[in-house]
């Protein structure tokens, strides 16, 4: 038997077959002739090769699963599909890789290309519709080779030396600092960004955990081994965002109850709101708040629909920043 044969009519089913759709003995052989003319034979050796096929795929030999059922007029049909990667999972990964930030068009089209070998032409066009997205700046096209290196460095537990990079004036990712001998010790997505999580030793014992953002890093490459054990208590991430702020308080809010699940999402379910006797409507709580830039941003960011209450040193610091604002925008 010819192993060409194989491949092709394989190949053939792959294109032309998915979980629910499927092609006679009398279809395959036409469309055997008709693409690959050399390997012209009866329709018994497409069926032997169907059924060497259908074997290799229940001993685990091939990526798919060929199957055979009784269609109408007694005519054998037969299919080729991946069991665990049918098109609601290919338009889920289609969707995620459209919405990317960090991928360029053409990096989205190489990628979306490689997994239109695991669906049928029929489930390829019915992909065609995928999530349209603004054009954003693209900071860094070498992201998928960057966290290829993180992976690596973990896996070997191996430290990274990297330069850490900024916009210059120009739009232009220009080199801020030189950092080695960082232990990597997990990449987090967060905020529609890659952080790296990682111990600096250029910084104090019990201080050394630094989240560096995953775009603005270039020039990665593996340094010495680590060099202290990976340490046994949580990583620490900043309450507002990635980066924790060493001052904080136990703050009082009152806030409109509509922003009640906002309020959960970012202090816990610990916190116990009760009705605010002022104002209608509103609800008041107390919770321990980092005080960082992140602070600042998630108080204001609520406009009129949140008020920190207490202490007066909050208070006074969230009005510094409004003045601040004032005479910016004052005419």
């Amino acid at each position: 038997m010819s192993a060409a044969r194989l491949i092709h009519i394989l190949s053939i089913l792959q294109q032309e077959t998915n979980a629910h759709k499927a092609l006679t003995l009398h279809q395959i052989h036409d469309k055997l002739l008709l693409l690959h003319p050399e390997e012209r034979c009866s329709e018994q050796r497409v069926r032997e090769a169907l059924s060497v096929l259908q074997v290799l795929s229940e001993e685990g030999a091939l990526a798919v699963r060929v199957e055979s059922s009784a269609g109408a007029h007694n005519q054998r049909r037969y299919k080729a599909y991946h069991p665990n990667f049918g098109l609601n999972e290919a338009r889920m990964v289609f969707d995620s890789i459209s919405i990317s930030r960090f991928l360029s068009p053409r990096q989205k089209s190489v990628l979306i290309s490689q997994l239109e070998g695991y669906l049928s032409d029929q489930e390829v066009r019915q992909l065609q519709q995928r999530v349209q997205t603004r054009i954003c700046l693209m900071q860094n096209e070498k992201l998928p080779q960057t966290l290829q290196v993180l992976y690596q460095a973990l896996d070997s537990h191996r430290c990274l030396d990297f330069t850490y990079c900024r916009f210059d004036l120009d739009g232009r990712q220009k080199p801020l600092k030189q950092y080695h001998k960082i232990l990597p010790l997990k990449v987090v997505w967060e905020k529609e960004h890659y952080y790296l999580i990682a111990l600096n030793p250029a910084h104090p014992e019990g201080q050394q955990q630094r989240n560096y953002r995953v775009d603005r890093m270039e020039n990665l490459s593996l340094s010495v081994p680590f060099w202290c054990k990976i340490p046994a208590v949580p990583l620490h991430y900043g309450q507002f965002d990635m980066f924790p702020a060493q001052e904080k308080a136990r703050v009082t809010f009152r806030l409109q109850r509509e922003l009640l699940d906002f309020a959960f999402e970012t202090f816990g379910t610990d916190i116990r709101p009760v009705a605010d006797e002022e104002k209608g409507g509103w609800v008041r709580f107390t919770a321990e708040a980092e005080l960082s830039v992140g602070f600042a941003r998630w108080v204001l960011g609520q406009a009129e629909k949140i008020e920190v209450l207490g202490p007066p040193a909050v208070r006074a610091r969230l009005r510094q920043l409004i003045d601040t604002l004032y005479t910016y925008y004052r005419d």
